[in-house]
């Protein structure tokens, strides 16, 4: 995770622990955590310490300022609390604790055939039957848009209902019509005519057949066309759906897991058919919608692990193809090109290359060529049984947005290191960024995002007002951790914040949008951090019932908090 050291942080250090001196506040340094895992031959490497360790950043040796090992065992995992009757939250316990290592499924019904999901499904809830209590797990499914089946819970008897009530759905892009089926359509027309050479009636034949063939040429590229764009519309849907699960995640702290159970999409596919009648030796390239995945998964800290559910029969790969890792910089490497791991037929299941890049590039690890989903679950979740994390404060930080690639090293004589993971990067973004210039277009983006922003905390209640038909006293606390605070010349404490609610479900865009500035004296920003900075505003809803959807933005930073308040009746 990527953390900022803020203001009021070091201000609750400094009311707690300093003397009677001024404290000193550093602004817009920037820690960077970084979750490791170490496997040997005989499972999780324990008992590291700092100096084991070697942090590289673009390149540069980082000295560690922040090192905690972190064991989970299923038994001292943080049990969720719950929230008080009435309250939602976009965290997953109310008291800000580390909820042991979340993890996210994804089933993924757009690139997976029904009869894979069908069969995977079994597996999964198998395990589920079989796991010990402890950490969270939710459920999301992602068909055309993305949804949630199961929100996070360490009870796996909700997990296993919503699984069992989840039917298989046919992708409508994986049913698009593919080449040879057009071919063999049209070329039933193309036939002898049996009639005597040079005669009318063989002209006529010929002349049709001619038509027939122009004809084949154009289905034959019409065919190729729509393959291509329903390929291109399942890479851009699985593509926003990483980055909407990156960002929901992205505020809950440490090492959290994304099991994406997926048929996935080749980042290479065969030739493609750009022109009508011409075969062209152009390839599409899907890399940079992977990388823009794995950069935004990076920065929320959360590790892909794909499972191929298409079993041994269809999902072997040749002995060549290994794990891919992207470069730096996060490109798909042109190495794996040449070498042929991602070249056009080199896999005997499209989309192991797409897998081993996702996991590759975020410190996870893909499953394929298995008839054992239920062990490969097992195995995923229990990686990272020990988490080992480092902190370090960049020596040479420029922040100017740009992407710092990360590497981690580990060196322990007597001991057999085989394999660490951990995320690849980072985004070196100013604390207070000065060209936030679309704000409001991030505020709409959230309102429509199904899963909600996690940078702000927020909790969030509405009651009906006494006598007063359709309107409500909707009561919002803001947790400060996250918020960008400025000392101002009167000595309190500032930020500005941007606050919208939008009704739904709803056809109406029945909503609003204020900006508030926020102004602390010392002693209540002190009972603010801890207790939350609490907003209370009346909603007139009218006949409308549903949810409010509520969304908060930091001004000088960006970061975002959404929470969905049930509106009951009155």
């Amino acid at each position: 995770m990527l953390k900022r050291r803020w203001i009021a942080t070091l201000f609750l250090a400094a009311v707690c622990w300093a003397s009677e001196e001024p404290p000193i506040f550093h602004v817009n340094t920037q820690l960077v955590e970084v979750d490791v895992v170490v496997r040997g031959k005989g499972g999780p490497v324990t008992g590291l310490t700092k100096n084991d360790f070697t942090v590289l950043d673009n390149g540069k040796p980082q000295q560690i300022s922040v090192f905690s090992v972190r064991s989970s065992n299923g038994k001292d995992s943080a049990k969720l609390t719950p929230l008080p009757a009435g309250v939602v939250s976009n965290r997953l316990t109310r008291s800000g604790d580390e909820p042991g290592n979340p993890t996210v499924i994804l089933w993924d019904a757009l690139n997976t055939e029904t009869a894979d999901q069908a069969w995977v499904r079994n597996q999964v809830i198998s395990y589920l039957r079989s796991s010990r209590p402890g950490d969270p797990i939710a459920v999301y499914i992602l068909i055309r848009n993305l949804r949630i089946i199961q929100d996070f819970t360490d009870d796996s008897a909700p997990l296993i209902l919503a699984l069992s009530r989840t039917n298989s759905e046919q992708s409508a892009d994986l049913s698009a019509p593919s080449l040879a089926d057009l071919q063999s359509q049209v070329g039933l027309a193309l036939m002898g005519s049996g009639a005597p050479p040079g005669s009318e009636a063989a002209a006529q034949f010929a002349a049709t057949n001619a038509a027939m063939q122009q004809l084949n040429t154009y289905a034959q590229a019409a065919g190729g066309e729509m393959t291509d764009y329903a390929l291109r519309d399942q890479v851009y849907i699985t593509q926003a759906a990483l980055e909407a699960i990156a960002e929901h995640l992205s505020g809950l702290p440490g090492r959290k897991k994304l099991v994406w159970i997926s048929g996935s999409f080749p980042t290479i596919p065969p030739t493609q058919r750009s022109n009508i009648g011409l075969t062209t030796n152009e390839y599409l390239d899907f890399s940079p919608q992977i990388e823009h995945a794995v950069r935004a998964l990076n920065g929320a800290n959360v590790a892909v692990y794909p499972i191929d559910p298409r079993g041994i029969a269809t999902g072997a790969v040749s002995a060549s193809t290994g794990p891919t890792q992207l470069a730096p910089g996060g490109a798909v490497p042109a190495a794996a090109l040449t070498a042929g791991a991602l070249s056009p037929g080199s896999l005997t299941a499209p989309g192991i290359d797409t897998m081993n890049l996702l996991a590759g590039g975020t410190g996870g690890q893909a499953t394929y060529a298995t008839n054992d989903a239920s062990g490969a679950m097992k195995a995923v979740m229990e990686d990272g049984e020990v988490t080992y994390r480092l902190g370090f404060y960049p020596s040479d930080e420029k922040l100017d947005g740009s992407y710092h690639t990360i590497s981690v090293k580990v060196a322990r004589k007597g001991q057999g290191i085989g394999e660490v993971r951990a995320r690849k990067g980072y985004f070196a973004i100013d604390a207070k960024n000065s060209d936030n210039g679309h704000w409001r277009d991030r505020l709409n983006e959230t309102m429509m995002n199904p899963l909600e922003a996690t940078q702000l905390g927020l909790r969030a209640s509405a009651v009906p007002v006494a006598g007063s038909p359709g309107e409500y006293q909707m009561s919002l606390t803001l947790d400060l951790d996250g918020l960008h605070l400025e000392r101002a010349a009167d000595g309190k404490w500032v930020a500005a914040i941007a606050l919208g609610t939008l009704f739904g479900p709803s056809e109406s865009t029945k909503g609003s949008l204020e900006t508030i500035r926020i102004s602390l004296t010392e002693a209540k920003l002190r009972a603010a951090l801890q207790n939350g900075y609490e907003l209370r505003r009346k909603v007139a809803a009218g006949i409308l019932k549903g949810e409010l959807h509520v969304v908060v933005e930091d001004a000088a930073t960006g970061a975002l908090g959404s929470v969905r308040v049930p509106l009951g009746g009155q």
